[in-house]
């Protein structure tokens, strides 16, 4: 994130290199972890977490995973718990790790409320403690896509030292054609009287760059102020990675017996055309 003025917006670089303006949208925030949090909850759209409905039958998949028995599962990225809770309701014992304070916060009133005892970690999943002897490790809703190739790479080998021997690994990527339409979609913008960026009346203006040598898709939001017309720049990017390139870099940390599947529900049901499954284990 940093802050400009209309000119220094004008006179941008015409074209940024891959995280070089940030490495992502400041979801650790306080203010801004409040406001997406928000999204997390609704049930008006997926934008953020999927609706309750649906997380319902992905756990229930997920359950068979792992032939229903209590088993260890380590939650990466959970946000404010929606599966950690329902796992653990079913028997299992989780650790969620999210680094937005918000959804860490709800996360852990909710399990008092309802009295599940759940171990959740409010930390970046590239520096935090995975814990050992895990019978799964979730990675789920296109988090695997932000990280630089060798931040992947480091969370990726850390799960799988997590897992017992035999123990199951399940990410969901953006799919190679989701992460490429991001990167080659024209300029746009929007106003908008108190949103995820600003509480405050604002403009968004939002620009995408597609990187083919590096397959990085790379977003700019400049987010002006109505009354200030001070700019703020977040920038984010993310990696397209074909299938192969997956069960390549999974590979290389020591998974194997790798499967894809179109939806955390096995098949086509609750299909989301942005995002792909695949299933690894130790």
């Amino acid at each position: 994130m940093s802050i400009m003025n209309i000119m220094q917006l004008i006179t941008r670089i015409e074209t940024p290199e891959p995280w070089g303006e940030g490495e992502k949208i400041p979801w650790n925030d306080s203010g801004f972890s409040e406001r997406m949090l928000e999204y997390h909850l609704t049930q008006e759209h997926d934008l953020a977490s999927r609706r309750f409905d649906i997380i319902d039958r992905h756990v229930d998949w997920i359950h068979n995973k792992l032939g229903g028995k209590p088993s260890k599962i380590l939650d990466l990225a959970c946000g404010p718990g929606l599966y950690s809770n329902r796992l653990t309701k079913l028997g299992h014992s989780c650790r969620g790790i999210d680094f937005s304070p918000a959804s860490i916060k709800y996360a852990r009133e909710q399990a008092i409320k309802e009295e599940v005892e759940i171990d959740y970690v409010l930390e970046d999943i590239r520096t935090a403690d995975y814990g050992d002897n895990n019978d799964l490790a979730l990675f789920i809703y296109g988090e695997f896509n932000v990280f630089k190739p060798v931040d992947i790479k480091r969370v990726l080998k850390r799960a799988c030292d997590s897992l017992k021997e035999g123990g199951l690994f399940i990410a969901e990527p953006n799919r190679y054609e989701t992460v490429k339409h991001v990167g080659t979609s024209p300029a746009s913008w929007y106003s908008s009287q108190g949103g995820l960026f600003s509480p405050k009346p604002h403009l968004c203006l939002m620009e995408n760059f597609w990187d083919q040598e590096k397959h990085v898709a790379t977003t700019r939001y400049f987010i002006i102020d109505a009354e200030t017309n001070n700019v703020t720049l977040h920038a984010s990017s993310m990696v397209a990675y074909t299938r192969e390139n997956l069960e390549q870099i999974i590979r290389e940390v020591g998974f194997k017996d790798i499967v894809f599947y179109e939806s955390l529900s096995g098949g086509k049901k609750d299909l989301d055309k942005n995002l792909e499954v695949i299933e690894a284990r130790k």
